[in-house]
């Protein structure tokens, strides 16, 4: 992961280093269950929704919105892996 952002109501939004071809597959707004690997060693489990971002300069991309209420911004470097399971929607 590349960065991470606050949008205050929604959640965290992260950023990948490279579109993940994994996402593009997905519809929007699919929830994921989700392990995010720090630095230091500590894993938390968390759910994401699939999510596609574009600006002025850059192409549509696919990205991860962390929608639980306690989401606190991720530092770069941190790796987010999935298990291949969605999250039923009415979580």
């Amino acid at each position: 992961m590349a960065k991470s952002f606050s949008l205050p109501g929604l959640g965290i939004l992260l950023l990948p280093e490279t579109a993940p071809p994994d996402l593009a597959a997905l519809a929007l707004h699919t929830h994921l269950r989700l392990h995010l690997r720090y630095s230091d060693g500590r894993q938390v489990a968390t759910i994401a929704s699939v999510e596609e971002i574009a600006g002025p300069d850059t192409p549509e991309t696919r990205t991860l919105l962390l929608t639980e209420p306690d989401a606190q911004p991720v530092p770069a470097g941190t790796e987010v892996w999935w298990a291949s399971e969605e999250e039923p929607a009415d979580w």
